[in-house]
């Protein structure tokens, strides 16, 4: 059970860590968009992205091919990399503008949340169904807590956001732990 737990909060805690970015720019929405329309987008992305990562990973592990999970690790372990590169060079990192329909929200959100899908995607994939389960429920409750952390702060947007932003700059270290434990943690051990 402990070991569940755990599972689950790391995964909540890898949710998080590379939702940030989508955190800052729902604040930046609240300022331009209604906020039920924002917060519906956003929650919407979420769900959309959990249920691909579960989805890709399921049919990984009953494709016959679980000796090649392992090497999913290295999309969070080169996208982390990339980040980190990108934060050192100082190179800039292009924004998205923000459009009023909640359909437009959503595929921002899921624009935003494609290093959320490289980090989930290889976690559920290599584990087991249990811990698969935990995971999911780890991150829907990360997910849950971002909306309310962000109808909490809409009163305060303006000021929230750029902290939540430069809070952002972990993100790529935690990609890079992700990778590295995947690739420690599964068939690839062997190598």
């Amino acid at each position: 059970m402990l070991e569940l737990t755990l599972f689950a909060l790391s995964a909540c805690i890898a949710l998080v860590t590379t939702n940030l970015d989508n955190l800052a720019v729902l604040l930046g929405l609240f300022l331009v968009v209604d906020r039920r329309r924002a917060i519906a987008g956003f929650a919407l992305a979420q769900t959309i992205m959990l249920s691909l990562s579960m989805i890709v990973a399921v049919g990984l592990n009953n494709n016959g091919i679980p000796f090649w999970i392992g090497y999913l690790g290295l999309v969070p372990l080169v996208l982390g990399l990339r980040g980190i590169w990108h934060q050192a060079s100082g190179a800039e990192v292009e924004e998205m503008g923000a459009k009023s329909a909640v359909t437009s929200i959503v595929t921002l959100f899921l624009s935003l949340s494609i290093d959320s899908f490289a980090v989930m995607t290889p976690l559920l994939a290599d584990s087991t169904p249990g811990f698969r389960w935990a995971a999911l429920i780890g991150a829907s409750i990360a997910a849950a807590g971002l909306v309310l952390l962000a109808s909490w702060g809409a009163p305060h947007a303006q000021n929230l956001a750029p902290r939540f932003a430069r809070m952002d700059r972990i993100a790529p270290y935690v990609m890079v732990c992700v990778g590295l434990y995947i690739l420690i943690n599964s068939p690839t051990d062997g190598l």
